[in-house]
């Protein structure tokens, strides 16, 4: 692997450590400063997907108690931080899909890399059109916020499907490596299949249980690129110099 390609892995090391950080900061937040209302809608137990979910009638009671809406809020603005990390994090392991051997799979690196950047572009829109009804309190807003969110939910778990074969076949990596690329594999075919079906059909407790795998996926992640950085970094050899 070229020094450059190792580049690649490293920033996907460092997005997915951004990934992490901020997907902590979401649940730290929410534990602190949500106080949860006698039920979520939709079956949900997620008040944020349930928020992005909203239907007529507009869910208005889930944020009434305590700070609900503020908290609503802020979690809108992580947001805006995970979501260049998962951009980023996306288009670096497409760009390192895109030297699969097999063909098929390469191919699908830019088409997940446009999946993830259009994702990401509903995804603002869909907290712009939230922090329309937690921070400007306009009743219109509400309209917006699931034809964003389901947008947004299907490029993103249509990108998740789309780089599950370069976890599934990657090869020249340490043992440990390649078991945990399986296992990314394995949690991207599940959420991406689940979650790409419930998003078209607009199920909104489907995309909650589809997820699940994602959670799995953000622990994993950090340390298979961590070992495939390490695997390919350049031998010293003898003279001082970097050896092949």
């Amino acid at each position: 692997m070229t020094p450059p390609t190792r580049t690649v892995w490293l920033l996907a090391l460092l997005a997915s450590l951004a990934v992490l950080f901020f997907g902590v900061c979401f649940q730290v937040s929410l534990a602190q400063h949500w106080t949860r209302p006698a039920r979520l809608p939709y079956g949900v137990n997620n008040p944020v997907l349930a928020m992005q979910m909203a239907k007529p009638p507009w869910p208005a009671e889930m944020l009434a108690p305590g700070r609900n809406m503020a908290e609503m809020t802020h979690q809108q603005y992580i947001d805006f931080g995970y979501i260049p990390s998962y951009a980023a994090l996306f288009t670096c392991i497409a760009i390192l899909q895109c030297s699969s051997g097999r063909r098929w799979i390469a191919v699908l690196g830019p088409a997940s890399i446009v999946l993830i950047l259009v994702a990401a572009g509903f995804d603002v829109a869909e907290n712009l059109a939230i922090l329309g009804v937690t921070q400007r309190h306009n009743p219109a807003a509400w309209a917006s916020i699931r034809p964003y969110s389901l947008v947004k939910w299907s490029c993103a778990f249509g990108a998740i499907l789309f780089e599950a074969p370069f976890y599934l076949t990657v090869e020249g990596l340490p043992v440990l490596a390649r078991l945990l690329a399986r296992i990314l594999g394995a949690a991207s075919v599940m959420a991406g299949l689940l979650g790409l079906l419930c998003s078209l059909t607009g199920n909104e407790k489907g995309i909650g249980i589809a997820m699940l795998p994602l959670l799995v996926a953000m622990l994993v992640m950090p340390p298979f690129l961590w070992l495939g950085s390490r695997a390919f970094q350049p031998k010293i050899g003898r003279t001082g110099t970097p050896s092949a």
